[in-house]
């Protein structure tokens, strides 16, 4: 019988394909037939003849992608025959199966979004100082900041200290500052050191046309920091006596110290004749303007001047009616006369058209009364005791007061 291992003897190809089935029965176990394939530790020794069924079906598996073989054990081979009689342990014509990629696609995938996600928060905190929130100085100072320039005063006085008053801290108002004044540009950075209740936070701003950068101050209390003057006080003149002084049409004529936030401040009075400004022409620019005080001016509104007029002339009416050289005689208040000789109740008078010689102040005894002062010309015809009917004009040094409190104010002569 011819020897199964004898190399010039090499046998036909279906009993090596038999010999194949045997070793997949076995599982590629030690002791099944052709064991030295199994555990060489190298390649398997196959016969060179190029022409048999085994060689011409397994030479693509020859190369990086064959079968590797190690040392810590038997190489597990499948459990059936190859179709086309490739043997078990080798490669399928186009190698190996690859894995499906799908899952890590997946899993990429979702990592991006999840950094995009978090790389737009990040820009957002960066450029917006965060969300409104009072668990940092700087924040605290970011939230006070946006909630002026959105007019939300509500949210302004959740990161300040409570003032006495919130009169003058409503949306109202605040919109009403941002209109003439809106605050935008705004920059907050970190506070350099702190302590642990308190710290100074830089912040950089445009308030209507003025430029700011502002050192503010914030304190801790409990979890949260806030302005240490988020609600600027003023202190009111005690001489103050405009009559009804207001802000913002809110009466403020009995208080000594009011609080604002930071922005213009529109001053009135509760008496329509009467205009308030602050000869300052300034306003306070940040939460630390709080050596800020107005320097408040009177003067007459629109409808004070028509009122004061409107007195003037009725005096002046009255006074034209009357006849005599000196108008006091019969008309009882009026001031003009004349030394011409005349002949009793022959003298006519022609009030004055020109005005501009008089002047207007209020009364620093009493800031409801306006004192007038100044000269008007008068003119007037008369009959004279030597020469007949006479014409003449006179110059009456006028001065007197007009009361704008008064239900129908009128003007009433000094002299």
């Amino acid at each position: 019988m011819t020897n199964p291992q004898d190399p010039n003897h090499p046998q036909d190809p279906s009993h090596q394909q038999w010999a194949q089935t045997q070793i997949n029965t076995a599982g590629g176990q030690p002791g099944a037939p052709f064991s030295d394939a199994q555990y060489s530790g190298g390649q398997p020794q196959y016969p060179a003849t190029t022409g048999d069924v085994w060689s011409q079906q397994q030479a693509p598996g020859y190369g990086p992608s064959g079968p590797q073989f190690g040392h810590t054990g038997p190489q597990q081979f499948g459990t059936g025959p190859v179709p086309g009689g490739a043997p078990a342990w080798g490669p399928g014509p186009n190698g190996m199966p690859k894995k499906s990629n799908k899952g890590l696609f997946i899993g990429l995938g979702i990592g991006a979004a999840v950094l995009v996600v978090v790389l737009v928060v990040s820009l957002v905190v960066m450029f917006t100082g965060g969300d409104d929130s009072t668990g940092s100085p700087e924040a605290a100072v970011q939230t006070y900041l946006n909630a002026l320039a959105g007019g939300d005063a509500k949210k302004a006085l959740s990161v300040s200290v409570t003032p006495a008053s919130e009169d003058l801290l409503t949306d109202e108002i605040v919109k009403k500052q941002r209109e003439s004044a809106p605050i935008t540009d705004i920059t907050v950075r970190k506070p350099d050191t702190n302590l642990s209740t308190m710290a100074t936070v830089n912040a950089t701003y445009k308030h209507g046309d003025k430029n700011v950068d502002e050192d503010i101050r914030v304190r801790k209390s409990g979890d949260e920091w806030k302005l240490d003057n988020g609600a600027l006080a003023i202190t009111l003149s005690s001489t103050n006596k405009i009559p009804g002084l207001s802000l913002f049409g809110v009466d403020v004529s009995d208080d000594t110290k009011i609080y604002v936030f930071p922005g213009p401040l529109v001053w009135g009075s509760s008496n329509a004749n009467i205009n308030v400004t602050d000869s300052k022409k300034q306003f306070p620019l940040g939460p630390e303007d709080y050596t800020f005080y107005p320097s408040l001016d009177t003067s007459l509104s629109t409808q004070g001047k028509q009122v004061v007029d409107s007195a003037i002339n009725s005096y002046m009416t009255n006074c034209a009616t009357s006849t005599q050289a000196k108008a006091s005689t019969d008309r009882p208040g009026c001031d003009q006369s004349t030394y011409r000789s005349t002949v009793p109740g022959s003298v006519r008078w022609t009030k004055p058209t020109d005005l501009s010689g008089l002047t207007y102040r209020f009364d620093y005894d009493d800031p409801n009364k306006v004192k007038v002062s100044g000269s008007v010309s008068w003119s007037y015809s008369y009959t004279s005791t030597y020469d007949g009917a006479q014409t003449d004009t006179t110059t009456d040094y006028l001065s007197g007061t007009i009361d704008l409190s008064a239900s129908t104010p009128t003007f009433t002569a000094s002299n």
